[in-house]
C-alpha cells in the first residue's frame, strides 16, 4: 500500500509492531494535536478516541482535516463497554461527532456511539511473545505440572468492582474444590501485588493443567463485556489449557466449540475436576484450541486484516463541516 499510517498509539503497540512487520509503513507521533500538520502521504489514521475526545477542538480540528482529504480514521476499541471510564458529557460529544470511519471492536456493545459506519467484529490476539509454536510434547506429560490450577490477574485493588468480584469468585472457587474433597494445588497470582515477567508468566501456564479466566477490567457492573479478554488468546497460544467464564463472543471468536467456559464458581468447580483426571482430553481440547490462536488470532493476523479493510475501503467519508 502507498502511503503510510499515522497514529500516536506507542512504537511498542503490539498492532503497531505488526503492522511495520506486514510490510506497511507506520508513522507514530507523541501528540495527537500536530497529526492534522502531518498527513501529506497518509492514507489512514489509527486513533484513540478515549484521549482524543478529552481535548474536544483539537479532536474536530483533525477530524475536518482527515475528512477533507478522504483520510480514514481508524479506532480500535478494546475497553467496551466501561469505555475507559468516560464521563457523561464526553460520551455525549462522541456521540455527536460519530467520529470514526473504520470502526473495529472487541464488543459490539454501544458501537452507536462511534460511527455512521457499521462496527466490524475484531477480536483481541495473542502477543507474539504468547505464541508457541515449536513442540508441545513436554505439555502432554503429567508429572510436567507444578499445579493443576492457576489464575493470573488484578485481584487486590478492592475499589474495582471487577476485582471484588474475581476475589469472590476465587474463593468460591477454592472453597468449592475443598468441599469436594480435592487436593488440587491452586495458584493465584494477584498482579496488583506480583508483577511476573513475560517469561515467568509463560512459564506458570505451562506448567498449570487449567488455566481460569474470569472477569475484565472493561466489565460494568451488571453488565459484562461481550468481547473477550487478551488472556483468552493468550493462554491457548502458549499451549495451555483455558477455561474461561462466559462471553457472548465466544461462539462467534471460536464456532467449533473448541473454547471451554462455565458461568458460575459452582459450574467452574465442576469443569475442574472433570478435567484433571481426564489428562489426554485436556490436552486435546488444549491443543485444539492453541492451533486455532495461531492460525486466526495473533497480533500479526490482526495487523493483515486491517491492511486489506484499508485495501478495500469502501466506507464513506463524511465532507467537513
Amino acid at each position: 500500500m502507498d502511503g503510510f499510517l499515522l497514529t500516536f498509539h506507542s512504537e511498542r503497540n503490539p498492532l503497531v509492531v505488526s503492522l511495520r512487520e506486514a510490510g506497511m509503513e507506520v508513522v507514530c507521533i507523541d501528540d495527537f494535536r500536530i497529526a492534522r500538520n502531518r498527513l501529506d502521504g497518509c492514507v489512514a489514521y489509527y486513533g484513540n478516541v478515549f484521549t482524543e475526545i478529552k481535548h474536544p477542538l483539537a479532536f474536530i480540528s483533525l477530524l475536518k482535516a482527515l475528512h477533507r482529504r478522504a483520510i480514514p480514521y481508524v479506532f480500535w476499541n478494546r475497553d467496551a463497554p466501561w469505555n475507559v471510564g468516560i464521563k457523561k458529557h464526553r460520551e455525549w460529544l462522541l456521540h455527536l461527532l460519530k467520529p470514526v470511519d473504520i470502526y473495529l471492536t472487541h464488543s459490539l456493545q454501544m458501537a452507536h456511539l462511534f460511527s455512521r459506519n457499521p462496527a466490524i467484529y475484531f477480536p483481541n490476539a495473542a502477543q507474539r511473545a504468547y505464541c508457541a509454536e515449536g513442540d508441545l510434547a513436554d505439555l502432554r506429560i503429567p508429572s510436567h505440572y507444578r499445579y493443576d490450577v492457576t489464575f493470573i490477574g488484578a485481584v487486590g485493588n478492592l475499589k474495582r468492582h471487577n476485582c471484588r468480584e474475581r476475589a469472590a469468585f476465587l474463593r468460591a472457587v477454592q472453597a468449592g474444590l475443598q468441599a469436594r474433597s480435592s487436593n488440587a494445588r491452586f495458584r493465584i497470582v494477584d498482579t496488583v501485588h506480583e508483577n511476573l515477567s513475560v517469561e515467568e508468566q509463560l512459564a506458570l501456564i505451562r506448567t498449570s493443567k487449567v488455566n481460569l479466566n474470569f472477569g475484565a477490567m472493561c466489565d460494568l457492573p451488571g453488565n459484562p463485556s461481550w468481547g473477550l479478554p487478551e488472556r483468552v488468546f493468550g493462554i491457548p497460544a502458549t499451549g495451555g489449557f483455558l477455561l474461561t467464564d462466559w462471553r457472548q463472543a465466544i461462539p462467534t471468536t471460536f464456532p467449533d466449540d473448541s473454547c471451554d467456559f462455565f458461568h458460575d464458581a459452582e459450574e467452574c468447580v465442576g469443569k475442574i475436576l472433570y478435567y484433571l483426571p481426564r489428562f489426554d482430553l485436556l490436552r486435546a481440547r488444549a491443543e485444539k484450541l492453541h492451533t486455532q490462536v495461531l492460525a486466526g488470532h495473533t497480533y500479526a493476523i490482526r495487523a493483515r486484516q486491517l491492511v486489506e479493510l484499508l485495501h478495500r475501503n469502501s466506507y464513506a467519508h463524511r465532507p467537513a463541516a
